[in-house]
């Protein structure tokens, strides 16, 4: 006979083996709430990982952007700076043999004004990548004509740049020159001058004090311990300067700079194989040589664009000025260039976005949209990097305001009705 208790214990044990484990709606709703659990892990981590890239790329711009700017201001700034001496009243003399084409003298003429050249700009097109160039100082050099991007613009600067090495004040050598055509006794501390150092025979020099201003070429290697520098008629059309320059006359010594900025192509990719251009500062080399020969050097990488209008004072009486193009300056006009605005467009390497760049930037007197760069128009690539455009407005030290012209048959420049306000000859007051 069976017994019931066995029985009983049987069936237990066989219901326990047919609940062991999951079921299959157990298991798929495990699955499904694993795999939900596991998506929003990994999103949360691309989610992450984008907004970290995204971060990393708008930082990387807006660095570029606040250098860029910041290296180009405090060239700009200083534009047409010559020392003590007021550029507006103090022509430059040029005695140096073969100046700059930008500081050469008319016909007839040994001096020019340096507010006439002290900041300048050109429009570069797709029709005028090799021609804009003509007549200035870098004309033909590859390294700025070739090379800046077409719907870009170039930007020049010029000033003088005050030296360590000052005219001696001492007995021995003499206190500055005794006579016009005189050595001029220096104190170099850096050791600027002297055969293999910055400054050796045949360079460019500029000396002024607050009431005259010369331009010349030095003709000699000063060593010693008392050096002097030469400025004989073997690289000069004449060996007497505007005055004989003392140091108690608060005469000093500068070197005469040009210094351009324009865009480039930096000939390098980044990971998506896109193009990379750079904001670029090309620098005369005129210390050593008869000719400009401009070195050039990569200042901040990812800047797509440059574009820069310029402020003319158009009313005296007013002071009201208005921002032109390059394009709507005449030759004549650049001295009435008181005020820049810059705009860089500038890009991160690297694909960031999700979706291509279709946005439109605005920079000075254009705007840049979708589109093929480098073919003159204003355009930037339609990719997925990230950009943000960056504008400054920049006063020129010194500029004065108003209208400055020169009184017919004569050689003397004036405000045109200088005392119309403040009655002390500034037409801004």
């Amino acid at each position: 006979m069976t017994n019931p208790s066995k029985q009983f214990l049987s069936v237990e044990s066989a219901v326990r083996v047919r609940q062991a484990g999951l079921s299959l709606v157990e298991l798929m709703i495990a699955l499904a709430l694993s795999g939900a659990i596991i998506l929003g892990i990994f999103t949360v981590y691309m989610d992450s990982n984008q907004t970290t890239r995204l971060g990393d790329s708008l930082a990387r711009i807006q660095e570029s952007g606040r250098i860029g700017l910041e290296l180009m201001s405090r060239q700009v700034r200083m534009a047409g700076y010559q020392g003590c001496s007021d550029g507006y009243s103090v022509p430059l003399r040029v005695v140096a043999s073969n100046p700059p084409p930008s500081i050469t003298p008319a016909a007839g003429e040994d001096s020019v004004y340096l507010y006439n050249t002290g900041v300048q700009g050109w429009q570069v097109t797709a029709a005028t990548q090799t021609t804009w160039d003509a007549g200035t100082d870098f004309e033909d050099l590859n390294t700025i004509e070739g090379d800046a991007l077409p719907g870009s613009d170039v930007l020049m600067v010029q000033r003088a740049r005050p030296l360590t090495a000052i005219i001696s004040d001492g007995a021995t050598p003499p206190k500055g020159m005794a006579v016009r055509g005189s050595d001029i006794p220096i104190v170099d501390p850096d050791g600027l001058f002297g055969a293999g150092a910055e400054f050796s025979s045949g360079a460019l020099l500029m000396i002024a004090n607050c009431e005259f201003a010369d331009v010349f070429r030095m003709t000699n290697d000063p060593s010693g311990a008392s050096k002097v520098i030469k400025h004989g008629v073997a690289a000069n059309t004449n060996d007497k300067l505007s005055v004989a320059y003392t140091a108690d006359s608060d005469a000093a010594l500068f070197a005469f700079e040009s210094t351009v900025f324009f865009v480039a192509d930096t000939g390098r990719v980044d990971d998506q194989g896109n193009n990379i251009q750079a904001l670029y500062r090309a620098t005369n080399n005129l210390p050593n040589s008869a000719t400009p020969d401009f070195q050039r050097e990569e200042l901040v990488e990812g800047v797509e664009a440059m574009k820069v209008q310029y402020g003319l004072r158009t009313d005296p009486d007013n002071n009201t000025i208005s921002f032109v193009d390059a394009s709507g300056v005449t030759a004549s006009d650049w001295k009435d260039v008181v005020v820049i605005r810059v705009g860089l467009l500038v890009s991160a390497s690297g694909n960031v976005l999700q979706q291509d760049d279709s946005q439109s930037y605005e920079l000075p007197g254009t705007v840049f949209v979708a589109g093929t760069p480098g073919t003159g128009e204003q355009a930037h690539a339609a990719d997925r990097r990230l950009r943000k455009a960056f504008v400054t407005t920049l006063d020129l030290r010194n500029r004065r305001c108003g209208e400055f012209k020169q009184l017919v048959g004569t050689d003397l420049w004036e405000w045109e009705d200088a005392d119309n306000n403040g009655g002390d000859g500034d037409p801004c007051n």
